[in-house]
């Protein structure tokens, strides 16, 4: 992905650098950069969107004011979402974030949820994520073994160790050798481990191939023991992003990932597309299978930004058929009157799972 500056996210949000007074924020920001973890990657991302952040947000908010006193996170509020951008353009270019890009795409629930600013930015990021999925499968440059010289100390110059049979200089001699010994085995041990890591990626990537291409030719949730053929299209749609992202190892999954997930949800289906809203999708599943989906500790964060699982995860809790829906309201998702076609679903599933996966690492 192309490099965004702080400079251009103004210009893409129709600020001029003079008009927003962008010289304060340049050392702000690059103060903030240089702490974005994975919670705070999440509540830019919200931020981003216009989303409320329940979370402390001084880490954010502290640089900007220390460097221009006016500064307010609410009447600055568009602006936030500016630098937030910027912030996350920075991660994803700067930093080959998986985690900056894929929470980008999981807010925006393939276009339902509309950004604050700029709503162009989600487009570029879909393409970088396409671009990191591929990088992160890429085999890394094999490495040579290299043999540590020997020590000059130790043999390793013309001059004899010992110049004569003094029993205490021969003894210290031997305590040399036996360190450099074992320093030796220990340099080529890592030398060895440094040269079989690309063969140990090529492996694990050949076996998640493998684990993917017996998936998709078996057509079967394992977390259900069902067929997807036999499961309404709604319900494969969900089962299906959610078993396929269980199966990847990096955290975009492969570049494919779009095309396997149609080729598995049209496997003995007609091919016509359908609609579902949000809050029909927990009723797709019996009391047994809701408890078998369900996250428990790694959805609390997230119900705004996840809210397939969320409603799964609230119906699972609260009970169905709409038990659920008064307490997911209040959680900040989208609205469970959204509709999705299938794919859409299951597309999101998959992204929503994997963004999941990644923050329970």
């Amino acid at each position: 992905m192309k490099e965004i500056s702080l400079a251009d996210c103004y210009g893409h949000a129709g600020l001029s650098s003079e008009a927003a007074n962008i010289a304060p924020r340049l050392e702000a920001f690059d103060t903030i950069s240089r702490y974005v973890d994975k919670d705070r990657t999440i509540d830019l991302v919200r931020f981003y969107y216009g989303l409320p952040v329940t979370r402390d947000t001084d880490w954010f908010s502290a640089p900007i004011t220390d460097a221009d006193p006016t500064f307010s996170m609410v009447t600055n509020k568009r602006e936030v979402s500016i630098i937030a951008m910027a912030l996350l353009a920075n991660e994803i270019a700067g930093e080959d974030s998986a985690l900056a890009a894929l929470a980008v795409l999981v807010a925006n629930a393939s276009g339902r949820r509309k950004p604050a600013v700029w709503p162009q930015f989600v487009e570029i990021v879909s393409a970088a994520a396409q671009d990191l999925a591929i990088s992160d499968r890429r085999s890394a440059p094999d490495k040579q073994i290299k043999i540590r010289q020997p020590s000059a100390e130790l043999g390793g110059a013309q001059q004899d160790l010992i110049t004569a049979m003094d029993p205490t200089e021969l003894n210290t001699i031997l305590k040399k050798l036996n360190v450099d010994s074992y320093e030796m085995d220990r340099f080529l041990a890592n030398q060895v481990t440094t040269a079989l890591q690309p063969l140990r990626e090529e492996i694990a990537s050949l076996r998640e191939e493998k684990d993917m291409l017996w998936w998709l030719i078996g057509g079967h949730s394992y977390r259900l023991q069902q067929s997807y053929a036999s499961m309404k299209k709604g319900k494969a749609a969900f089962m299906i992003g959610l078993d396929l992202a269980k199966l990847c190892r990096t955290g975009l999954g492969p570049y494919a990932s779009e095309f396997l997930i149609a080729k598995a949800l049209g496997e003995g289906r007609d091919g016509k597309q359908e609609k579902l809203k949000v809050e029909a999708l927990p009723k797709l599943f019996g009391e047994d299978e809701l408890k078998a989906i369900a996250y428990s500790s790694e959805i609390e964060e997230l119900r705004d930004l996840c809210f397939l699982n969320n409603a799964i995860n609230r119906a699972n809790d609260l009970g169905l058929p709409n038990g659920w829906k008064k307490k997911y309201g209040g959680d900040g998702s989208l609205s469970d009157s959204s509709s999705f076609e299938t794919e859409e679903i299951a597309l999101q599933s998959f992204r929503e799972a994997l963004l999941l996966q990644i923050l329970a690492e």
